[in-house]
């Protein structure tokens, strides 16, 4: 009986790592700090969701922008999600932090960007305002 268990539990090593595995899995190897997830980030940015379309493979959602750290100018933003459970679940009328990176020329969130909405992200925000001083304040 031992030999069993012991043979079913070393075969798991040898088993090749699945290219369909959830995704969510994957992400939790490498947590990255604001400031790295800053760096590496095409755009970072907090914005209220306008509305939500079908982008192809993906969803597109517009957003308002409030205050950008990085990468966006203008006063709105489209950008495409992934339709996983894992991805960031845009809602209109909702506010993002959002943290951006670009897929074929054009900005993307996916399962494993550290967007959240704006509500639960005071710590963040924090050290981003700390890190890197936003171009545009939330008009009050």
């Amino acid at each position: 009986m031992k030999s069993l268990i012991l043979l079913l539990l070393t075969s798991f090593i040898y088993l090749p790592p699945s290219y369909r595995a959830n995704p969510a899995m994957r992400c939790w190897i490498q947590p990255k700090s604001v400031k790295v997830t800053l760096k590496q980030s095409a755009a970072v940015f907090s914005g209220e969701v306008l509305g939500i379309g079908n982008g192809g493979n993906y969803l597109e959602v517009r957003l308002r922008v409030e205050r950008s750290w990085k990468g966006v100018e203008g006063e709105e933003v489209s950008l495409l999600t992934d339709s996983t459970t894992e991805s960031p679940h845009y809602r209109v009328g909702q506010k993002y932090l959002v943290f951006a990176d670009k897929r074929d020329g054009k900005l993307f969130t996916g399962n494993c960007s550290r967007t959240k909405r704006l509500e639960y992200a005071q710590e963040d925000l924090e050290k981003l305002d700390k890190t890197n001083r936003p171009s545009r304040r939330e008009k009050l």
